[in-house]
């Protein structure tokens, strides 16, 4: 059972089982997220031009809702790069203060990070103290 193949819905993580192909209004039986989406699709990428990597898909303008796509593919948990993104994300939002995430205390730039926040917040509100 280790290569057997697992889906999840994007919004709560539940782990999804397949009986039949999955329609356009089919829901999450945890959420009521609609599994056919583009966020639950494997084409689905944020950094992507229309958040798809399937060049021949259409645009979509709701990721979230279900729809007709014909290049949907449900997203195989393990198969994407979501948790490399996430992973990413909290770096970043550490070294500019959005959030807690792991913080390389070799690195001087993330150590100075809090001053230099603080140089740059007086900086900006003196410019635009009237």
């Amino acid at each position: 059972m280790a290569n057997e193949v697992r889906h999840q819905c994007y919004k709560c993580e539940e782990d999804l089982v397949f009986e039949v192909k999955i329609g356009r209004l089919d829901t999450c039986p945890n959420c009521s997220a609609y599994l056919h989406s583009c966020r639950n699709c494997r084409f689905w990428s944020i950094g992507a031009h229309n958040q798809c990597t399937e060049n021949q898909g259409e645009f979509i303008r709701d990721r979230e809702a279900g729809n007709f796509c014909n290049w949907f593919q449900f997203r195989v948990v393990g198969e994407d790069n979501s948790k490399e993104l996430d992973d990413a994300k909290s770096k970043l939002n550490a070294l500019f203060g959005g959030g807690s995430g792991p913080k390389s205390p070799a690195s001087p730039s993330v150590a100075t990070a809090p001053k230099q926040e603080a140089d740059a917040r007086a900086r900006l509100e003196a410019l635009f103290k009237k």
